[in-house]
């Protein structure tokens, strides 16, 4: 008896995350891809990918706390939390794993306000660099690192919102040139906000990034990185992504 006991025991502890198992994933509210309704429910194209790929995929609960962005990215890399759902940048890679292929490719397009005076050279902007050379302004939010680092980090002058949707504002109040945003997340920002009239959509693009779900490196999860994996190509491989995304009016994600 007691030896099986000790076998019993052994095996608890070289199995990785079962059933039971709970993993904490943080974000701050960024509707469509992933927020908190009204009535305290979430909902998100992340969160639907997110949610079959554990509680479904794993039969691991995932439990879900809205935090401001920067503080979302220092409890993953602090162990406090298990999962993030972002660019797989350098600087999160030392800290979290990732699977192989996007769960979601970002288009960035380039939003300013209306009547600037470049609008027209604006439309024809194609990458980051030609904006720098533009010698335009970039309106943000704090604790975007993929601005930090790819745009402020080649030289193009940021300027910083408190908030997402601030960030619209500043825009619409010309204290900035551009802002660089996926349509389906700003289109949506700028009119509840009713500004649709005063900040213009564009042909000008500024880049593409894919988004994966980044797991800590000091969670038990971690392990179960390939698993991960796989769930994520099953759903692409079944047109789960697809179905998905067409509920937020999304493109897919190939």
């Amino acid at each position: 008896m007691k030896s099986l006991c000790i076998i019993t025991l052994l095996l608890s502890l070289s199995m990785p995350a079962s059933a039971q198992d709970t993993v904490k994933w943080v974000f701050t509210n960024y509707p469509p891809a992933n927020f908190q309704t009204e009535d305290g429910h979430f909902k998100g194209f992340f969160h639907d990918i997110v949610m079959e790929v554990f509680d479904q995929g794993l039969g691991i609960h995932v439990d879900i706390a809205v935090y401001p962005w920067k503080r979302c990215q220092s409890m993953v890399k602090e162990g406090a939390a298990d999962i993030l759902v972002t660019i797989p940048t350098a600087e999160r890679l030392e800290y979290s794993v990732t699977h192989s292929r996007p769960v979601w490719t970002k288009r960035r397009i380039l939003y300013t306000y209306h009547d600037h005076p470049k609008i027209n050279d604006i439309q024809r902007i194609n990458g980051l660099r030609a904006i720098h050379s533009g010698g335009y302004t970039v309106i943000s939010y704090l604790g975007n690192g993929w601005v930090e680092k790819e745009v402020q980090g080649i030289g193009i002058p940021v300027a910083y919102a408190t908030t997402v949707d601030s960030m619209y504002r500043m825009l619409a109040a010309k204290r900035g040139d551009l802002i660089i945003e996926e349509k389906s997340l700003a289109a949506p920002r700028i009119a509840e906000q009713g500004l649709s009239e005063r900040i213009v959509e564009t042909h000008g693009v500024g880049s593409e990034s894919g988004f994966h779900i980044l797991i800590s490196k000091k969670s038990p999860a971690a392990g179960l990185i390939s698993r991960i994996d796989q769930e994520v190509e099953s759903m692409r491989s079944r047109g789960r992504l697809d179905q998905i995304f067409a509920v937020y009016s999304m493109a897919d994600a190939r």
